[in-house]
C-alpha cells in the first residue's frame, strides 16, 4: 500500500505545481494595486537570501509568504513527504494529531492532506487528522489558509470534516477539548534562526518533557552548524527515552519541472522588474537534514493520565491577565520579601512592574493580611498606578480585602486607590501617583493646575530683568539665561539636590551639580553660577508669593513638613516603580515616611529617565547600605525584532550614564510576543503620510491591531488619521511611560521639551509597543533625532516604500559616544 501511495503522490506533482501557481495568481491580482507592492516584493526576494547566508529571515513583510510560496513551498512539501511519509503511515492511532511548530506556509499540512486524499483514492479509510499550525508570522499562516489551502481543496474535494485544520499565531489553546493523545510534534526549521537556538531549544525540550509525544519530527538545513545542532538535540531526546533515526534526501519523491510556477515567476519578474523572480524554482533542494524521534512504547493517552495538552506556545503570548504570568527565577528572587532595601533594574519590558506586584503579594501573604500593615506604592504615571492596582486585584485573595478608588471633583473614579483588609479601619495598601503625595498625604493645598507656559513666561521676565541689572547686552550667557535651562535647574538642583533657597546661595555656588554636565559650563563660584542663582532665587520667591502652581514647589512644601516633623506619616513598606524619575530630595521624602529603610523597594531603568536624564541616580546613602541589587534581563513584552533594532541605542544610553549600574542595555528575548520589525515611513505632507500609515495599518491589522497611539502629541496627524477611519489617540511619553500600547507611531516632527534627554526620550517611545512600531518621517523631522535614527539597526527595519528608503539616509547622522561627566 505504501508503494501504491508513493506512485499516486508522484502522479500528482504537476497538479501541485499548478495549485501553487494558481494561488500566486489570485494573491497577485488582489494585491497588485497596493502602492508599495512592487517595492516590497523586491525586498522580500533580497531578504530571502538571508537563509543561504546563515542569517534570519524575518517573515514580517506583507509579501513574504507570496515570495516564499513560489520558491520554498514546493521544496518543503517534497522534503516532508520524502522524509516522514513512512512514519505518518505507520502511526497506529485512529486519530492522527500533529502540531506543526513554525508551520510557515503549511507544507506539512499539504503533505498530510495528500496522504489523506491518496488513501481515499486508493480505496482505503484514512485516519481522522487534526493539524495545528502554529507560527509567529500571521502573514505566513494567512497565505496558507486563504490562498494555498483554498486552491488545494478545490483540486482535492476529498478533504472533509475528518481533516481538521487550525491556524494559530504564536500560541495554541485547547478550547475545543481535543483529546490530543500521543500527537506528533513537528519542528521544521524552527531551530534555523541564527541567534535564538538555545531559547527555542529550551522551550521545545520543556514541551516534549511535559507532554511526552510518541513521535517528534525535526527538519533543518544541512549546513554543518545546523546539522551539529540537531545532533546535540538528538542526544537530549535519547536521555528522555526516544529512539532516533536520521533521514536523508536521497529519496525525494518529486522531480518534475515546475512549469506552472516558473511560468508565473518569469512573467512576474518581467512585469515587476524583479530580477530574482527570473531564477527557475524546482522541487529539488538537497540541503536538508532530518531526525525522527520515536518512543519505543506508547505512553498512556493524555486524557486518561490527566496530561491532556491544554496549550502550546512557540514563544510567550502577550500578557493580558496578571494571574496568568509565570515569573522566571530572577523575577522570583527580586520579588522576595527580605530584610534589606531592594533595587530592581532592567530594560523596558523585563517585568519590573510585575515583580513589584508579586513582592507586594508576598509581603501581604507573609503577614496573613494583617489589618495593621501599611504599604505605599507610588510612581510618576497615573495610568501605571491604575495598572498596578488592577494587577494586585487580580492576584490577591479577593475574600480578604476591599478596594476603594479616589474620586475627582465630578465624582468619577481616579486611578489611585486604597486596599483595605478585613478587620482594618484604615488603608493597608495605598496606591498613589507621586505628584499627589503632597496633597493627599501631606495636606499641601493645591490652587489650580500647573501650567508650564506660565513658568516659562515668568522666567523670561526674570531673565530680562537680571540682564538689565547686570548690563548684559550680548548673547554670552544665553545658554544659561533661558527658561528651559533654569526650569530644569530648579527641579534638578535647587530641589533635587536639596539646595533650597532661604540659605542656599553658598551651597549652590559650590555644589557638584550631579548629572547636569558641563554643557553649559557652570564652574563653582563663577559669575555664571551667580547669574543663575539670582534668577532661580527670584523665581522661587515669586512662585511662593503669588501661589503659582508648581509640581516641584509642592514637593518642597511636602519635604519641609516631613523634615520638620509637622507630619507623622509612617509606612511599613514603600515600593516605588519608575524610580529613575526620583531626585535625591524625592528619595529623602520616602526615607522620612518609612519606619525601616530596609523595607524600601525601588524599580526602574535609568535609560528611561526622561524627567532627569543623567541627573537620575540610585541612592547610595546610609539608608541603602545593605541594598540588594536585582538585575532583570530580556524584554518579555517588546517584540524581539524591535529589541534588536534598538540595541545600539540602548547601549549608547548605558555609555552616556557612564555604565551606571541602574542603566541596563536591552537584551532581545527570543520568547517575546510576535511582532514585526519597526516600520519606517516617509511622507512629504501630513496627508501623504497619513495615506501611507493607513496602508500600513490595514496591512499589519493582521496582528489584531485595534488602533494607533501617536507619540509625542501630534494633533494634526491624529485628526487626519481619524478622518481616514483609523481609531487613533495621541499622548505624551510622560503620560504613557511604564505602560504599553499595541501599535505605537513615533511622530518625529514633534519638538522635544527637554532636548538633553533625547536619547532617553526616544528610547522610551520606541519601547512602549507590544507589537508594532511605526517611525514616521517628514521634512519637518526634528534634527535632534538624526543621531537616534542613525543608531537603529538597518537590517532590523522595514522601509515602507522606495521613497522612504531613498530618504532615510538623509535623516541619519553618525553618533559619537558621549558620557555626561560632572563639572569640577
Amino acid at each position: 500500500m505504501k508503494e501504491q501511495l508513493k506512485l499516486w503522490l508522484k502522479s500528482e506533482q504537476n497538479n501541485l505545481d499548478k495549485i501553487i501557481a494558481n494561488s500566486a495568481v489570485v494573491f497577485y491580482n488582489e494585491h497588485k494595486g497596493n502602492p508599495n507592492f512592487q517595492y516590497d516584493l523586491k525586498q522580500c526576494h533580497i531578504e530571502s537570501y538571508n537563509l543561504i547566508k546563515g542569517k534570519d529571515l524575518c517573515y514580517d513583510r506583507p509579501n513574504t509568504a507570496f515570495a516564499y510560496s513560489l520558491w520554498y513551498h514546493p521544496r518543503r512539501v517534497n522534503t516532508f513527504l520524502s522524509f516522514f511519509l513512512d512514519k505518518v503511515i505507520d502511526h497506529q492511532e485512529e486519530h492522527l494529531q500533529l502540531f506543526d511548530l513554525g508551520a510557515g506556509a503549511g507544507a506539512i499540512q499539504w503533505g498530510l492532506g495528500l496522504i489523506y486524499v491518496g488513501l481515499k483514492r486508493l480505496g482505503k479509510t484514512p485516519p481522522k487528522i487534526t493539524i495545528i499550525n502554529i507560527d509567529t508570522s500571521p502573514f505566513m499562516l494567512v497565505y496558507n489558509k486563504e490562498y494555498l489551502w483554498k486552491e488545494f481543496v478545490k483540486s482535492y474535494p476529498e478533504i472533509d470534516n475528518n481533516f481538521i485544520v487550525e491556524y494559530e499565531v504564536n500560541s495554541w489553546n485547547n478550547e475545543k477539548n481535543l483529546e490530543t493523545s500521543n500527537p506528533i510534534l513537528s519542528a521544521s526549521y524552527l531551530f534555523d534562526a541564527s541567534d535564538n537556538k538555545n531559547e527555542i531549544t529550551k522551550d521545545f525540550n520543556s514541551l516534549v518533557q511535559k507532554y511526552k509525544p510518541k513521535t517528534v519530527l525535526l527538519l533543518t538545513s544541512s549546513q554543518p552548524e545546523k546539522m551539529q545542532f540537531l545532533a546535540e538535540l538528538e542526544k537530549d531526546f535519547r536521555v528522555q527515552g526516544y529512539e532516533t533515526q536520521k533521514v536523508s534526501d536521497s529519496n525525494l519523491l518529486f522531480s518534475n519541472p515546475l512549469e506552472s510556477i516558473n511560468k508565473i515567476r518569469t512573467k512576474l519578474g518581467t512585469i515587476l522588474s524583479v530580477s530574482e523572480l527570473q531564477r527557475a524554482s524546482s522541487w529539488i533542494d538537497r540541503s536538508h537534514f532530518g531526525i525522527v524521534l520515536q518512543k519505543p512504547q506508547s505512553e498512556l493517552t493524555f486524557s486518561f493520565g490527566g496530561n491532556k495538552i491544554s496549550n502550546i506556545d512557540i514563544f510567550n503570548p502577550p500578557i493580558t491577565v496578571r494571574k496568568d504570568v509565570v515569573l522566571n527565577e530572577k523575577q522570583k528572587r527580586a520579588a522576595r520579601n527580605t530584610d534589606s532595601p531592594s533595587v530592581i533594574v532592567g530594560p523596558a519590558g523585563c517585568g519590573k512592574s510585575i515583580v513589584i506586584t508579586e513582592k507586594v503579594k508576598n509581603i501581604i501573604e507573609e503577614s496573613k493580611y494583617d489589618p495593621n500593615l501599611k504599604i505605599l506604592i507610588t510612581t510618576f504615571n497615573k495610568g501605571l498606578i491604575g495598572k498596578l492596582a488592577e494587577w494586585l486585584n487580580n492576584i490577591l485573595d479577593s475574600s480578604k480585602y476591599k478596594v476603594k478608588y479616589d474620586t475627582n471633583f465630578h465624582g468619577y473614579n481616579e486611578k489611585s486607590s486604597h486596599f483595605i483588609f478585613n478587620g482594618s479601619e484604615t488603608t493597608n495598601i495605598r496606591l498613589l501617583h507621586f505628584d499627589m503625595l503632597p496633597k493627599l498625604l501631606g495636606g499641601v493645598r493645591y490652587r489650580g493646575l500647573v501650567v508650564h507656559n506660565q513658568h516659562f513666561k515668568l522666567l523670561d521676565e526674570i531673565i530680562a530683568k537680571i540682564k538689565l541689572e547686570e548690563r548684559i547686552t550680548n548673547d554670552q550667557y544665553d545658554n544659561i539665561l533661558n527658561h528651559d535651562f533654569l526650569f530644569e535647574e530648579y527641579h534638578r538642583v535647587i530641589y533635587g539636590l536639596q539646595v533650597g533657597i532661604s540659605k542656599g546661595e553658598d551651597t549652590y555656588l559650590t555644589i557638584t551639580r550631579k548629572g547636569r554636565g558641563n554643557n553649559p559650563s557652570m564652574q563653582r563660584n563663577s559669575y555664571r553660577r551667580k547669574l543663575a542663582w539670582k534668577c532661580l532665587a527670584q523665581y522661587a520667591q515669586t512662585m511662593h508669593n503669588e501661589s503659582i502652581q508648581s509640581f516641584t514647589l509642592r514637593r518642597q512644601y511636602f519635604y519641609s513638613k516631613l523634615k520638620s516633623n509637622e507630619l507623622n506619616i509612617k509606612y511599613d513598606h514603600i515600593l516605588v516603580d519608575e524610580f529613575q524619575d526620583c531626585t535625591e530630595a524625592d528619595f529623602e521624602i520616602f526615607y522620612l515616611m518609612i519606619k525601616n529603610p530596609n523595607n524600601f523597594t525601588i524599580s526602574g531603568d535609568l535609560a528611561q529617565s526622561i524627567h532627569l536624564g543623567t541627573a537620575a541616580n540610585i541612592p547610595r546613602d546610609e539608608n541603602m547600605d545593605r541594598r540588594q541589587f536585582h538585575r532583570l534581563e530580556g524584554s518579555y513584552r517588546l517584540p524581539v525584532r524591535i529589541s534588536e533594532s534598538i540595541k545600539k541605542l540602548s547601549e549608547a544610553i548605558v555609555q552616556k550614564f557612564g555604565n551606571n549600574e541602574g542603566a541596563i542595555s536591552i537584551t532581545p528575548y527570543k520568547g517575546s510576543p510576535p511582532g514585526s520589525r519597526p516600520i519606517v515611513v516617509y511622507g512629504n505632507s501630513t496627508n501623504e503620510l497619513a495615506d501611507k500609515i493607513l496602508e500600513i495599518f490595514k496591512t499589519y491589522k493582521i496582528y489584531d491591531l485595534k488602533g494607533i497611539t501617536i507619540l509625542e502629541k501630534d494633533i494634526e496627524l491624529l485628526q487626519t488619521l481619524s478622518k481616514k477611519g483609523i481609531t487613533t489617540e495621541t499622548d505624551t511619553i510622560l503620560s504613557l511611560k511604564g505602560l504599553e500600547k499595541e501599535c505605537v507611531l513615533w511622530s518625529t516632527r514633534i519638538p522635544l521639551e527637554f532636548e538633553n534627554e533625547v536619547f532617553e526620550f526616544a528610547y522610551t517611545i520606541v519601547t512602549r509597543t507590544s507589537c508594532i512600531l511605526i517611525i514616521a518621517l517628514t521634512d519637518n523631522t526634528q534634527s535632534i533625532y538624526k543621531k537616534i535614527l542613525g543608531l537603529l539597526d538597518r537590517e532590523r527595519l522595514i522601509m515602507w516604500d522606495t521613497q522612504t528608503e531613498t530618504k532615510f539616509d538623509t535623516f541619519c547622522e553618525e553618533y559619537e559616544h558621549i558620557t555626561i561627566e560632572d563639572e569640577d
